[in-house]
């Protein structure tokens, strides 16, 4: 019996050494580092938010998160989980992502999530900064293993918010904004006597945009405008202009839009909603993109647009339209 008592030891240190071996966990989480800014257009939480479609910019930024561990071997007990997987923020708020832990149950080995970080604007608080994502596995037999990401999240330079709501008067919006470190140029006069329920201006830019981030973008919408009286009208003037000589993208959009009063019936603008995200830093330098998306019961619509960059580019389009309709155009221009 003393000659088998070292032999036993040994089995059971092989057979320990051969679990740890087999377990294997291993943690990746992709991209390594991202860029993010604040969601825009979300700062006014009363009322909420109206349905904008595809004009609704998302600044939402996504990393996978991958675990990958051994199988069982034979004979050990099955497990609720094979792994269980947790977030650590590195001092960004836990409600800035989608999930905070995950568990692989049995018998999958492998688990693969995607971690949806949304940064919100809050009033007062700047959120910018350097973050380090850290993300934690733990598997059956107690080993662990983690990886880490960087989120780099740039504040505003500029914001401006405007909301009117559930408004029957009248309301004049005038604009003229210039930047020539971001090369971009807007003007814009909105003008209504009548009903709406919702009208939106927004604007925002970063001066030194990296990643994905917008040097300058704007977002609006107007929800619901009636003319039900006959001095009741809705006019629309808005310009954007990037020049190529001053480093932009020789981008422009020139849009006209109105409404008005009929005896006959209402006329109105069921939804009108707007983005321009424009780039000249970045890693979507030179690019400027449009959206625009029009549904009016009775109405009249204008879109000229055009880039023009000297001696290598010039285009130009133009779009109208009278009458009950639903229109939208989504344009990007790029620069060489």
């Amino acid at each position: 019996m003393k000659k088998l008592l070292p032999v036993a030891i040994i089995a059971v240190i092989v057979l320990f050494c051969s679990v740890s071996a087999v377990s294997g966990i291993g943690v990746y989480i992709t991209p390594d580092k991202q860029y993010a800014s604040p969601q825009i257009s979300e700062f006014w939480t009363i009322p909420p938010a109206p349905n904008k479609g595809p004009c609704q910019a998302d600044k939402t930024v996504t990393y996978t998160v991958t675990v990958k561990n051994g199988p069982l071997p034979p004979g050990w007990p099955i497990p609720t989980s094979v792994a269980s997987v947790s977030i650590i923020p590195g001092g960004a708020p836990a409600s800035w992502f989608s999930w905070i832990n995950q568990n692989i149950p049995y018998p999958n080995t492998t688990g693969s999530w995607a971690l949806d970080i949304t940064v919100p604007q809050t009033l007062g608080k700047d959120a910018g900064g350097v973050y380090t994502i850290t993300v934690v596995a733990v598997d059956w037999t107690g080993s662990s293993a983690q990886a880490t990401a960087t989120l780099i999240v740039q504040d505003y330079d500029y914001v401006t918010e405007t909301l009117v709501h559930d408004a029957a008067g009248s309301y004049i919006l005038n604009e003229d904004y210039n930047n020539m470190a971001v090369a971009v140029k807007v003007k814009k006069r909105i003008d209504f006597i009548g009903e709406v329920d919702t009208l939106t201006k927004n604007e925002y830019v970063i001066m030194n945009a990296k990643g994905n981030n917008a040097n300058y973008e704007q977002e609006s919408v107007i929800s619901d405008y009636k003319a039900t009286l006959p001095e009741d009208h809705l006019i629309g003037d808005e310009q954007f202009k990037s020049s190529a000589v001053m480093g932009g993208t020789g981008a422009r959009f020139h849009e006209n839009y109105d409404v008005y009063y009929s005896p006959s019936h209402t006329n109105s603008i069921v939804l009108r909603c707007e983005n321009i995200n424009h780039h000249v830093t970045g890693d979507q330098r030179w690019k400027t993109e449009f959206c625009s998306l029009n549904e009016f019961d009775e109405g009249w619509y204008l879109l000229e647009s055009r880039q023009n960059v000297p001696c290598t580019r010039s285009i130009s389009s133009r779009d109208e339209i009278l009458g009950k309709f639903t229109f939208g155009k989504h344009i990007i221009y790029t620069r060489p």
